[in-house]
């Protein structure tokens, strides 16, 4: 084997220039196990390494110069920046921390430039998308590309950053074929709640059509609108009745998965999760884990109400509520707060008069709120009504 390819190095070596073909040849070579150390020079003449890549790929560069390369301490051109990722993966994989630093720093043009170079085919592949699957540029110059498929897929669905999961969701073609990319999906907490849905009905389509398929009544893709058959109110009932109790489970299993995390984890959880995980983790015994619940951007004002709406909703979340001027310009939100049975009472009395007088009225008339409240809640309405005394 290596007597072949010293032939075909020495046939480039005599060459000027090479093809695109060649070109991708001969990078392809340095992800042989096969030793070519001692025709470096090759890879030099074609320029697809310099000094300082030569001794990445010999294994002679330390830890502290590979260290100062993916820091920026030793700069190196662009063009050689594919392959330095590569050799790091290859002979220094205890730089990977730094390795992932350094990709996180770069833009999508050397991104691209990176993902499609030929040394990236195989486990190559892999271990770069395991180690990026949380960047959305990486992500995205994947897709772009056409370089996911169901292995790389594998890796993707485990992110923890929502927008590489929504775009992943929508890579369809990919996961009709496999239900279980689905189902992980679907027990990713991290996932946007427009993505659940999503997901959900292709997994209902995909069990309506083997349910079809089963009877002998299976639908053709490419079968005219006018021409496809007529589902039975019956089937399409079960079989929303099995995927159904599936859901359920994978939401079980989902409640299992939250309540095992550590306690940065659910933080991490609570500031980036979708609408199921904030559920339960508003529940968490941890204040910490929960208030942080009302700093994730995705928290809807419905929820917010919901939550002020809520007798059982502790006083420590009441308080942050009240603190949030976001949360405070919707008034319902603002009246459940004052109306709370949990809200310390210097809110609710400071509160109360930027309500409508029929909700004073109200508050006025309640058994429910505490006395100095009720009394606050009578003189301004009087006042605000002209009633008498």
């Amino acid at each position: 084997m290596a007597v072949e390819y010293a032939e075909l190095l020495s046939q480039l070596k005599s060459k000027e220039k090479l093809n695109d073909e060649e070109q991708h040849l001969l990078k392809s070579m340095l992800t042989l196990k096969t030793d070519l150390t001692a025709h470096i020079h090759i890879f030099k003449k074609f320029n697809i390494l310099d000094s300082i890549t030569s001794e990445m790929y010999s294994g002679k560069s330390t830890e502290n110069q590979v260290r100062s390369i993916l820091t920026g301490e030793i700069p190196i051109h662009y063009d050689y920046y594919p392959v330095v990722v590569f050799l790091v993966l290859k002979n220094y994989r205890n730089q990977v921390k730094e390795l992932y630093d350094f990709l996180n720093r770069l833009k999508g043009d050397i991104l691209k430039d990176i993902v499609s170079s030929p040394y990236f085919e195989g486990k190559y592949i892999q271990y770069l998308t395991r180690l990026m699957k949380n960047n959305d540029a990486f992500v995205s110059v994947m897709i772009s590309q056409g370089r996911i498929n169901e292995v790389l897929m594998k890796q993707l669905v485990k992110s923890t950053n929502s927008d590489v999961l929504f775009r992943i969701t929508n890579l369809k073609i990919i996961l009709e074929n496999n239900r279980d990319l689905i189902n992980e999906l679907l027990m990713n907490p991290y996932i946007p709640d427009d993505s659940l849905v999503y997901l959900k009905q292709i997994k209902y389509e995909l069990s309506l059509n083997e349910a079809l398929k089963n009877t002998g009544q299976a639908e053709e893709k490419d079968e005219p609108e006018e021409e496809k058959k007529e589902v039975p109110d019956k089937l399409k009932k079960e079989v929303e009745k099995r995927v159904e109790g599936e859901n359920k489970e994978i939401e079980e299993n989902l409640y299992q998965k939250v309540l095992n995390m550590k306690p940065v984890e659910k933080i991490k959880l609570a500031l980036k999760g979708n609408k199921s995980a904030r559920g339960l983790l508003l529940k968490d015994s941890n204040k910490q884990v929960s208030l942080t619940v009302l700093k994730n951007p995705r928290i809807t004002e419905g929820e917010v109400e919901s939550l002020v709406k809520s007798k059982s909703t502790p006083e420590h979340l009441i308080r942050e509520i009240s603190r949030n001027r976001n949360f405070m310009k919707e008034y319902d939100i603002k009246k459940g707060v004052i109306m709370h049975p949990k809200t310390p009472l210097e809110i609710s009395m400071r509160l109360i008069n930027h309500l409508y007088i029929k909700d004073i009225e109200q508050i006025s008339k309640s058994r429910e709120v505490p006395s100095a409240l009720k009394n606050q809640a009578i003189r301004l309405y009087m006042t605000k009504s002209g009633a008498k005394k």
